[in-house]
């Protein structure tokens, strides 16, 4: 018999701290709140945030294990301000879109790697997706299906955008190709060539008659359609007469990655006709105040916003016709000037419109930080908000106005950046790397510190009660009672705050640091098992003991209290290599000390002597912890490497290879058991058993480096801190997870889905009948363990409706058709199987069913037309079976009757469908325009009924004056 082990199972729970992360940041309109609530990425949610209270008010989670990397709002109805849906792409290749109302999202699986860009089309109906593989599809967001998957891109797409005009959406492509594809034949007709750099994002303006575009460099071109005046700029080159301009260089920086060679002198070339629908052009080019390359462009209609890699943002508007045709004409006003003095002519001084005519340049903005995403919105008045998203876990809402003037003074350049600042949303998170992290000793407090503040957070809320600017913390541990926090610093000093009322306590150089050191500062600080004191080691080599004592405190003749400090004991001791980790154990048998000459040295605690010397390792220990009953110390170094070792002997129980790649950043014990946690810099969290030497389970979900952690065992809860990022609760389930040793079986079953996970999706063989690898529009799903799963319902059905069929009228209902579906009919009952299946999955769940079973399924469709029970679902799932098995069925013999039957069937059903949503089509027509017939017939009797009442008005007003006049 084989033995198992229970451990009990950890679920994820809330992740605070976080402002936002990813790449992208948009300006959401709910209730009617036009710039107030802004939506952005924090890892795999969405938070939507009131601007203006500082205060999160919605949550968008759809359980996704990805990340989120992009998130595009719905455009207004029409008729409404407010954003009704917003589309999330995640790392994983998924796609949902969530109801900012209901909060109920939709899923969409049809990449294989992470989602790069969305966009929606204009009525809000379609959404095109773009991934890293270069694949772009199109879903149908009312029938909740994908469309087409388009391919002919070879690297990340970086921006998507769907034509106003025309049913076209075009798309760029780190591949250096912009590429316009027609929806009505799922083609690319027209494609862009002749970048030397990799095609950034751009944005179009004018009713498709701009497209702005960034590359690496700057260049421009601009485009004709042959069915109507459009043109397209796009950004590559600059042109020599702009080097030439009278205008100081220092305004046309050039765009480069580099920016140290000089700009090129290119010729403009000339683009032939390709035949297409686009005909392209150039049309002139804008440049930027920086040299940096642009990460990122935005616009809303009337403002383009752009930003690079330093923190400064310019802002350009595009200028109205009136505004454009009042600089034409009077540029053409001193052309003739010109010419009258030459002696030319009037008649033969033409001026075209320019670039330049048709936008300029606002004074940009600078943010605190370095930019990760922005997004503009501009009113009728002028002002316009900018919205940055900072590298540092911040947001930022700058204002400024279309008609703002470039200011010279030194005090504007010193407040630059600060004096438009309307909002900031910065208190709910760090603004540098959390470095340390503990739970207070009833669990409902967790205090963190980072390089520049220690934050105490309520566990049940998540929310920030208090902040204490520091130094900057490398260690912390809470003082007993819960009433002190204790930090160690880079520059060598022990700082004690009060958690109650935020003030620093004591502020002390324990360690000096050496000047010839780069690494330096207090690294370990332990608590003693008595609690009443604690060790501290740093850079310079030492080991010291300190007490904590109580002092009473007279503030006045009748006030006094008592303040706690601490002080330095005599047993002090100095090593040879720096201290990098301390660790005392709870029975206060042991003091370990981690040096940089890779080992760990166990003294007793009571005399300071030597006890054991623990070697073996590659490179220093970062972390170590005892286990309560002091048998055990567990080490974790940057080998990746964690060791067990007995404290009896010394001797080392087990070596834990490849524990955590990059390193292991910290390891703490469970309270009365022997299972500890680690981290480490591959972002992932694990659990161990130290005495069968098991790897009990993996806490994944996280996006960078976790740099420490602490458990609680009476909250049942452990959490896990993150760069820039206080941490993720993970809370202890009564639940038990079993463990069989020895587990290959789960071994196998974590390989089989890395190897998944690396490979992407296998099942995207072209298995639909006429389809190639190399086309260019192929099927847009993928087959997942849902769809899989999906397709194991509509079998279990099948089998069902086939037994029951086989039995006859006399035969006993099945129980999954009389208890869960409620229903004694075995057509109905695979209906209603079918119905549950979601849209986007049914048809990758047809595709998988075998060929005898797509016999069956015919069969049942054909009764469900006949009967007009849900025509349009079964004539989609009709559809998707023939389309893959057609020439299968037409050989086979028995299904030759069926599929003429439902040739002659489905068109009459579908038909009268098509007639029933006309008629209510016309009717509902009729009464809009007897709707609009009577508040016209009312606005006109409500006017009418105005001006009788002026007219009486007047005549009073008349006959008074008469009477006056009459009296006099």
């Amino acid at each position: 018999m084989v033995l198992t082990t229970q451990y009990l199972r950890y679920v994820p729970g809330s992740v605070f701290g976080l402002v936002g992360s990813g790449q992208c940041v948009k300006f959401v309109t709910r209730f009617s709140q036009v710039a107030k609530y802004v939506a952005v990425p924090a890892c795999e949610n969405v938070l939507i945030w009131d601007s203006k209270r500082s205060s999160k008010v919605l949550t968008l989670n759809a359980e996704v294990k990805g990340q989120v990397t992009v998130i595009e709002p719905r455009p207004p109805a029409e008729g409404s301000m407010d954003n009704t849906h917003i589309a999330v792409g995640y790392t994983d290749g998924t796609v949902v879109i969530f109801d900012l109302q209901l909060g109920q999202p939709l899923k969409f699986t049809g990449h294989r790697g992470a989602v790069s860009s969305i966009t929606w089309d204009r009525q809000g109906m379609r959404v095109a997706s773009g991934s890293d593989d270069g694949e772009i599809v199109i879903w149908d967001v009312v029938s909740e299906r994908g469309m087409v998957r388009l391919r002919g891109h070879k690297g990340r797409i970086t921006r998507l955008r769907f034509l106003k005009q025309r049913n076209v959406v075009a798309s760029s492509c780190k591949d250096s190709y912009i590429k316009f594809w027609d929806l009505d034949t799922n083609h690319c007709f027209r494609t862009l060539t002749g970048h030397r750099a990799e095609s950034w994002p751009w944005s179009q303006l004018r009713h498709d008659l701009r497209i702005y575009k960034s590359l690496t460099e700057i260049e421009r071109f601009s485009g004709a359609s042959n069915y109507k005046d459009a043109t397209f700029s796009v950004f590559n080159k600059i042109k020599k007469e702009e080097l030439e301009s009278e205008e100081p260089f220092s305004k046309f920086i050039r765009i480069d990655t580099e920016g140290s060679h000089k700009t090129p002198v290119v010729e403009d070339e000339k683009i032939e006709d390709d035949a297409s629908i686009l005909e392209i052009k150039r049309l002139g080019s804008i440049l930027r105040s920086r040299s940096d390359r642009v990460c990122g462009i935005e616009t809303d209609g009337r403002v383009v916003v752009c930003h690079g890699k330093s923190p400064v943002v310019d802002l350009f508007v595009l200028l109205s016709e009136e505004e454009i045709e009042t600089k034409v004409a009077r540029r053409k006003k001193k052309a003739r000037k010109r010419a009258r003095e030459a002696g030319i002519e009037e008649e033969e001084v033409e001026e075209e419109i320019q670039l330049s005519d048709e936008i300029r340049n606002i004074p940009s903005i600078r943010a605190q930080a370095k930019l990760a995403g922005i997004d503009a919105h501009s009113d009728r008045a002028g002002n316009i908000k900018l919205l940055t998203l900072l590298v540092n876990n911040s947001m930022a809402i700058y204002g400024t106005t279309i008609d703002a003037k470039e200011e010279k003074s030194q005090d504007f350049e010193k407040k630059k950046g600060l004096h438009n600042q309307l909002n900031k949303i910065d208190l709910p998170g760090h603004r540098n790397e959390v470095r340390a992290v503990a739970f207070n000793s009833l669990g409902d407090q967790v205090i963190s510190a980072s390089g520049d503040s220690v934050k105490v957070w309520h566990r049940s809320d998540s929310q920030c009660v208090s902040t204490m600017a520091c130094d900057y913390a490398l260690s912390l541990l809470i003082v007993p009672g819960d009433r002190h926090a204790l930090i160690g610093t880079r520059s060598g000093l022990l700082q004690l705050f009060d958690i109650s009322s935020g003030a620093i306590l004591e502020d002390i150089m324990a360690h000096e640091p050496d000047e010839t050191s780069t690494d330096t500062g207090v690294w370990s600080v332990a608590l003693t098992h008595d609690g009443r004191g604690f060790v501290s080691g740093g850079s310079d080599k030492m080991v010291k003991f300190w007490k904590f004592e109580l002092v009473s405190i007279i503030f006045s003749s009748s006030n006094f209290g008592l303040k706690l400090f601490f002080m330095l004991q005599h047993n002090i001791f100095k090593l040879s290599n720096e201290v990098t980790c301390i660790c005392c154990s709870s029975n206060g048998k042991f003091v370990a000390v981690a040096t940089l000459d890779n080992k760990e040295t166990l003294y007793f605690s009571d005399t300071l002597k030597l006890c054991h010397e623990l070697y073996g390792k590659s490179m220093p220990s970062t972390c170590m912890d005892f286990s309560q009953d002091g048998d055990i110390i567990a080490t974790g170094s940057k080998d990746s490497s964690i060791r067990i070792f007995g404290t009896d002997f010394g001797d080392q129980r087990r070596l834990l290879k490849n524990a955590h790649q990059g390193g292991v950043t910290a390891l703490n014990f469970i309270s009365k058991t022997h299972m500890f946690f680690s981290c480490g810099h591959d972002g992932t969290v694990k659990q161990w058993d130290a005495d069968n030497f098991q790897r009990i389970v993996t806490l994944n979900g996280h996006s960078g480096i976790v740099s420490c952690q602490d458990s609680n065992t009476k909250g049942g809860s452990k959490l896990k801190p993150e760069q820039y990022r206080p941490g993720q609760f993970w809370q202890l389930q009564e639940e038990p997870m079993m463990r069989i040793k020895p587990r290959k079986e789960k071994r196998e079953e974590e390989r089989r889905e890395e190897d998944e996970t690396e490979g992407g999706a296998g099942t995207q063989a072209p298995v639909v009948e006429g389809e190639q690898a190399s086309a260019q529009a192929v099927r847009p799903t993928n087959t997942t363990y849902h769809t899989e799963r999906a397709a194991d319902m509509i079998l279990e059905a099948l089998s069902i409706y086939r037994e029951q069929v086989e039995a006859g009228a006399t035969a006993t209902p099945h129980q999954l058709m009389q208890y869960v579906y409620n229903t004694n009919d075995p057509l109905k009952f695979v209906l209603e199987v079918l119905r549950k299946v979601k849209s986007s999955e049914i048809e990758e769940a047809i595709l998988v069913l075998p060929l005898d079973r797509i016999l069956e399924l015919l069969v049942v469709l054909k009764g469900v037309l006949e009967r007009g029970w849900d025509t349009e679902l079964a004539s989609r799932v009709l559809i998707a079976a023939l389309r893959v098995n057609l020439s299968q069925l037409l050989a086979a013999p028995r299904a030759a009757p069926v599929i003429h039957a439902l040739a002659h069937l489905m068109p009459k059903c579908t038909q009268e469908i098509q007639d029933m949503v006309g008629f209510n089509l016309a009717g509902l027509r009729h009464l809009k325009d007897r709707v609009e017939l009577r508040t016209e017939t009312q606005l006109f009797a409500e006017a009418t009924q105005r001006t009788k009442e002026n007219r009486k008005k007047r005549k009073k007003k008349e006959r008074a004056i008469k009477r006056a006049l009459l009296t006099i």
